[in-house]
């Protein structure tokens, strides 16, 4: 006997319990479809961080920039929409802008942040965005150049001590930003905290902040950078202050390349001014204020007379603000003689060159050799030698002079054209 276990929909209608299972799974069924399609729209909220960028489309529409304190800001959008619509949205899909259509006029305005939806396959609404403005400041674009002041209490050092001469290893800055602010400006400097007791004695030397000096300027909104270097942002800057002591000192001249046979007997200096009241490094041991140097082939038979300013002299500074400058004469007495001899440029050997290179002329056709009277010299007592190491564009070179007899020297500066 065959049974028969064919599926029969008349069976399961006629079951109670079949029934009731068919008509759950087909409610699930139902009410699943129905949820995602055409069920009640659910919400989600993304951020996104947005640039702020704006001067380019400012420039163009009312030839003004943007100023801001950020770059960037973090907007909260909530959407609406189906739950497995709005659950695969991203920042791709979104449109934002900001809305400067209103903006005509310098000074802080509020933008309107303007969030839609671009996407040709997802739909979706924009419910709010968080926050749905910026505040930013609208003006020209200006430049200006500042010098640095440095400011500090003079009255800051100990008795029998003076500052000298500060060092800022930046000594401008150029600063850019909104005109209304820019034009508020009056000064940059750098400022120096001192004790009030009056008791510095010792070099200063910090890096410094610079201070923006002028009533109502918002100094976020400005832009400092170097003199020297437009891309190196300058906020600050390194000075040295040096203290120094109070001092009287004799005044002195370097003479270099004496030559071996001449001692300082054989010449004499005098100066305008014996003594100077200067201020000196305490630790450096400035026994006398050189006033410069003078080269022996700068010197004549009789008086030599130079000028030396000193409002910027190397190891001391004056006290005396009315001594701008310094005389000094070098007396060469008449026991020399002057000598007058032929410059043979052939005789003229060349260094640092690759060799063969030659003398094309010299400035001068002869030679002046000073020397003691009674000294018996020639040519041949004199060596030349120019060094063509360092090139130059007018391929120019100096000339030295080797003379054999230790007393001598040549009188004047000499210098050849190689060919």
């Amino acid at each position: 006997m065959k049974s028969n276990n064919r599926f029969s929909l008349r069976k399961i209608i006629s079951n109670d319990k079949s029934l009731v299972i068919v008509v759950l799974i087909l409610a699930v069924i139902i009410w699943t479809i129905t949820s995602l399609n055409i069920g009640t729209d659910e919400s989600r909220t993304i951020k996104v961080d947005v640039p702020i960028s704006l001067s380019d489309q400012l420039s163009k529409q009312v030839g003004m920039n943007y100023y801001t304190l950020k770059d960037t800001v973090t907007i909260n959008v909530t959407l609406s929409g189906a739950k497995y619509i709005i659950g695969q949205v991203s920042e791709s899909d979104l449109n934002i802008k900001f809305d400067t259509s209103n903006v005509n006029r310098a000074g802080e305005q509020t933008i309107p942040i303007l969030v839609t939806n671009k996407s040709k396959t997802k739909d979706f609404q924009i419910v709010s965005t968080y926050p749905s403005s910026v505040d930013a400041y609208f003006d020209v674009e200006e430049t200006k150049t500042f010098d640095i002041e440095l400011k500090y209490n003079e009255d800051a050092v100990a008795d029998g001590y003076i500052f000298g001469t500060p060092s800022l290893s930046e000594d401008k800055v150029v600063v850019s930003g909104p005109t209304t602010y820019v034009d508020k400006i009056d000064s940059i400097s750098a400022d120096i905290d001192f004790p009030k007791d009056n008791s510095v004695t010792e070099s200063y030397s910090e890096e410094l902040t610079l201070n923006v000096n002028g009533s109502g300027v918002e100094r976020s909104f400005l832009k400092f950078t170097s003199k020297t270097d437009s891309s190196a942002a300058l906020s600050s800057v390194s000075v040295t202050l040096p203290v120094l002591k109070e001092a009287t000192l004799p005044v002195s001249v370097d003479i270099e390349n004496t030559p071996k046979g001449i001692s300082s007997k054989d010449y004499s200096v005098s100066y305008s001014v014996r003594n100077i009241e200067a201020g000196v490094l305490e630790n450096a041991d400035v026994k006398s204020a050189v006033v410069g140097s003078i080269d022996f082939s700068e010197l004549n038979i009789g008086r030599n007379v130079f000028e030396f300013d000193i409002s910027n002299a190397q190891g001391f500074t004056s006290l005396n603000k009315a001594i701008k400058s310094v005389t000094v004469v070098v007396n060469i007495p008449d026991e020399f003689e002057k000598k007058v001899i032929a410059v043979n440029t052939d005789n003229i050997k060349i260094t640092g060159g690759n060799g063969s290179e030659k003398v094309k002329s010299i400035n001068k056709s002869t030679l002046v050799i000073i020397t003691r009277k009674g000294t018996d010299i020639t040519a041949d007592n004199v060596k030349m030698q120019a060094d063509i190491s360092e090139k130059n564009n007018e391929n120019t070179y100096p000339v030295e002079f080797t003379v054999s007899d230790s007393s001598s020297w040549i009188y004047g500066s000499y210098k050849v054209t190689i060919k």
